[in-house]
Parts: structure tokens; C-alpha cells; sequence
């Protein structure tokens, strides 16, 4: 398994500083954020000259900004995140880089605090799948992966855990929709987190990282060690992206946990 992190918060105000910085660090990959109006053709350039230059790879891919996390609730907000979706598809395929594709992803009201999280209506339903058939149609078309991420209850109201996005790409039936296991929903989520991933065995094409608080692993209660043995019984190889908070100097924290996360891999050997 291979660390990686996201460019949000890699020291560096371009992407070659970010890569830079990240390989000094001993990152193998980095998560590539580009908002919805930065995507442009020039600024994927501006990435793929900075990987040109280093090692480090891009491991994934998301463009976040008003459509991605908007709800999928009308024809019109599916035509938007489909055009949203499969341009960040294309750029995906041309970075080598699995994508995010969200049905939405917002604070949900009234909050799920002690009731269940409400289930998706049937026209929601319809949307959805009809929306995905779609995005997993235009990713084998240009060879990408598209990338679903089971999110905590207080932020969508889709699929909150690994088993549940997994019967997702079941019923889609597409090699190429796979399921990312984020270490910060999954302690909200699941009740056993090995457990977890040990079921979602197959469809896991992303990690990401972060602690119980959402700061960098370390900072918080999360067993990582229990859950990178896990991945390893699965045969995951693939990416871990730090995807959190830095309280302090990412040029001091970020090597810090590097350290801290090669350990727990070592102690996930047994």
C-alpha cells in the first residue's frame, strides 16, 4: 500500500511546489483537487508537467464545487452533474486517476441525530441509478474509474456505509464504479471497521485518511493498524490519501505522519 495526500494540503502555492514538497515528505501519490471552475485544459497541464517532474503519481481525482455536492433531486440537476461528472472522468482517465463522483454531499436538515437517516425515496432512487448508469457507461468509455464514496449520515443521505455502496455497484454491475473506504466516515458508520473491509473485499479502489477528529492520523482514537491489516488481507495495494485537517506546520506534521503511518503498516504485518 502506497501513502499519498490531498493537494489541499500539501505545502505549495502550485501543484509542482505541492508534488515537491510531497515527495521530500516520502508520499507516494497525491489526491488532485481541482474546484468545478478550475478544471480547465491549462490547469490539468499545470499537473501533469508537475508529475513529469517527480515520482509521486496522481491517485485520484475530485472536483468539488455547487454542482458535485448539490442534491440530485430534479432532471435538470442530474443533466448537471452528468456533465460535471463525465468531464471529470476524461480528465481522470487522462491523469490515470480514479474519480470521486458524488449523488451529493451536503449538511443534511433536519440533522439525523437520534432518528435513522432517512432512506431514499423512489424518485431519488431513479435518479440516482439512472445517473450512475450513466457515469459507469461514459467510464469504461474513456477508461476511467469512478469512484463512490460511502459518506457520514449529517452529510448525505445516499449511502453511508461500505456494504451499502458495495450492493450499489452490485446493482450497477460495472467494473469500473468502485467503492473508496474513508477512515473518518467509517469510524462514524461502522460498527467494526476490519470487519468492514474485509466485506467490501473487491470493490475497494481508494483509501483515505483521516482520524477519529479529522485531523492526521495519530491525532485521534482510530485503530489503523487493525485497518490496514485488514486492506492487506483483501489484497488492497493501492492508495491511502490523507484527506483531513493540519492544526499546525504541514512541513513538520506531514513527515511526522508519515512516520507514524509507515509504523502502523510495519505492525500490520503481524
Amino acid at each position: 500500500m502506497k501513502l499519498a495526500c490531498s493537494s489541499r494540503i500539501a505545502p505549495g502555492s502550485t501543484y509542482r511546489e505541492k508534488v515537491a514538497s510531497l515527495e521530500r515528505f516520502g508520499f507516494a501519490g497525491i489526491e488532485a483537487r481541482l474546484p468545478e471552475d478550475e478544471a480547465t485544459p491549462e490547469r490539468v497541464e499545470e499537473v501533469e508537467e508537475a508529475l513529469a517532474h517527480s515520482s509521486v503519481r496522481a491517485c485520484s481525482l475530485i472536483v468539488p464545487g455547487p454542482v458535485y455536492v448539490a442534491p440530485l433531486d430534479s432532471e435538470d440537476a442530474k443533466q448537471r452533474k452528468l456533465e460535471k461528472g463525465k468531464s471529470a472522468l476524461r480528465i481522470g482517465a487522462r491523469l490515470g486517476a480514479p474519480v470521486f463522483i458524488a449523488p451529493e454531499y451536503r449538511p443534511q436538515s433536519p440533522l439525523p441525530l437520534f432518528d435513522p437517516p432517512r432512506s431514499l425515496d423512489a424518485r431519488e432512487r431513479e435518479l440516482f441509478f439512472s445517473f450512475l448508469r450513466d457515469i459507469a457507461e461514459c467510464a469504461e468509455k474513456v477508461a476511467a474509474v469512478a469512484l463512490l464514496e460511502p459518506i457520514n449520515r449529517y452529510e448525505t443521505h445516499y449511502y453511508h456505509r461500505l456494504e451499502e455502496a458495495v450492493a450499489v455497484c452490485q446493482q450497477i454491475g460495472s467494473p469500473r464504479v468502485k467503492v473508496v473506504a474513508d477512515f473518518f466516515h467509517m469510524n462514524i458508520e461502522e460498527a467494526d471497521i476490519p470487519a468492514s473491509i474485509a466485506r467490501a473485499a473487491g470493490y475497494i479502489g481508494h483509501v483515505q485518511l483521516a482520524d477519529s477528529n479529522r485531523l492526521l492520523p495519530g491525532q485521534g482514537h482510530t485503530d489503523f493498524t487493525a485497518g490496514f491489516t485488514a486492506l492487506r488481507q483483501i489484497g488492497y495495494d493501492g492508495y491511502m490519501a490523507l484527506e483531513c485537517r493540519i492544526p499546525a506546520q504541514p512541513e513538520r506534521e506531514l513527515p511526522e505522519c508519515v512516520r507514524y503511518l509507515r509504523q502502523c503498516l510495519g505492525e500490520s504485518l503481524g
